[in-house]
């Protein structure tokens, strides 16, 4: 299952409203993550799940992918790999720079085994634990630096 959100406004700061792939199987921290990226302004799509986010990151590009390490059917890890390679492989897109990929997962950032990757660059770790207005200050750094 898939869901889109566009922000209607306009985000004159840049020639597009930043466009974030959400992978996440929580519905509750899919609507979270919406909201929040929703009050930046950002073009959001959310996949449930490694699988469901493949044939979107082939047909859309992706200026920051928020993405949750622990999934029952992929994992953060795996989905994170499946993704690389992909984009290695097939040349998709023209990445001219790897995507910015936040960590978003209820572990501890020392718990994670983050992969290398050639097209995403870790871009930060966010805690699913952390405070709603934590979690606003963090995308609020996060998305000025995209």
């Amino acid at each position: 299952m898939v869901l889109e959100t566009t922000s209607s406004s306009t985000n004159l700061e840049k020639q597009h409203a930043p466009r974030v792939l959400v992978i996440d199987d929580s519905l509750d921290s899919v609507k979270l993550m919406s909201h929040i990226l929703d009050h930046y302004k950002c073009d959001v799509t959310m996949a449930f799940d490694g699988q469901d986010a493949i044939p979107l990151l082939v047909n859309k590009q992706f200026d920051l992918v928020v993405l949750d390490w622990q999934m029952p059917q992929m994992g953060g890890r795996d989905t994170l790999l499946l993704m690389d390679r992909l984009l290695t492989e097939k040349k998709v897109h023209k990445v001219r720079k790897p995507i910015p990929v936040v960590i978003y997962t209820g572990h501890s950032e020392e718990e994670l085994d983050l992969p290398l990757v050639r097209n995403f660059s870790y871009l930060g770790f966010i805690n699913k634990r952390q405070a709603f207005s934590s979690m606003m200050r963090s995308f609020n750094f996060i998305l000025r630096s995209i």
